[in-house]
């Protein structure tokens, strides 16, 4: 009876052991399904513009008019983990410049939300990457940045009007958007758009029309 029992025993601890060994190979493979590669076979592919990041990038970028102003340019590096179902999270800056200029570098790679995941031996896995943001003033934003440039070094703002509307907290600019730029100062500007017009008026005329994004009066 008691080898009997004996045997009861191991038979059990041997299933107990099978059954811990099979939960322990299924941690170890969750585990390095959750493990981030900074290496890979294959890098992660965008799938917009047919994997040409810096040609998305350059038709979602809107410039800091701050950065305009003070006629900042560079890039702008940003840290990004791609899971392997290809989605993008963990988004910061690594690199930065401004202030203005790293907002705008996260908000316009958050919307890179679309990837072909990295592999490694032939599996989809999360990869961890960089992606540099340029930041650089096209010649309509040059001439921009000379005329507002006055107005921000006496500390005075000046109103803007977007294809004839005046528009409160204009931030950003789309610097492949811009059709023509004109100053407007003194009596003639206050006579025209009012008291707001005080420190001078910037008439930017798109190419497209305003953007729904702009704050009207």
């Amino acid at each position: 009876m008691k080898r009997i029992l004996s045997i009861v025993s191991i038979v059990s601890i041997s299933l107990l052991f099978g059954l811990f060994s099979t939960n322990l190979s299924a941690t170890k493979v969750e585990q390095a399904s959750q493990k981030i590669y900074d290496k890979v076979d294959k890098l992660p592919v965008f799938n917009k513009k047919r994997g040409n990041i810096q040609k998305y990038l350059s038709t979602q970028i809107k410039y800091p008019v701050d950065a305009l102003a003070t006629e900042t340019e560079g890039k702008v590096i940003v840290s990004v983990i791609i899971n392997e179902k290809g989605q993008l999270s963990d988004v910061k800056v690594e690199k930065g410049l401004s202030e203005s200029l790293d907002k705008e570098a996260l908000r316009v790679v958050n919307t890179m939300q679309d990837w072909k995941a990295g592999e490694v031996d032939g599996n989809k896995v999360s990869t961890k990457m960089s992606i540099p943001v340029q930041f650089y003033l096209n010649d309509e934003n040059k001439k921009l940045a000379q005329q507002i440039k006055p107005f921000y070094a006496n500390g005075k703002t000046p109103l803007f009007v977007l294809d004839n509307k005046k528009v409160l907290g204009l931030k950003t600019i789309e610097y492949y958007n811009v059709k023509s730029i004109r100053v407007m100062k003194g009596k003639k500007a206050v006579e025209l758009f009012g008291e707001d017009a005080k420190n001078g008026v910037v008439i930017v005329e798109s190419k497209r029309g305003t953007p729904r994004t702009y704050q009207r009066y």
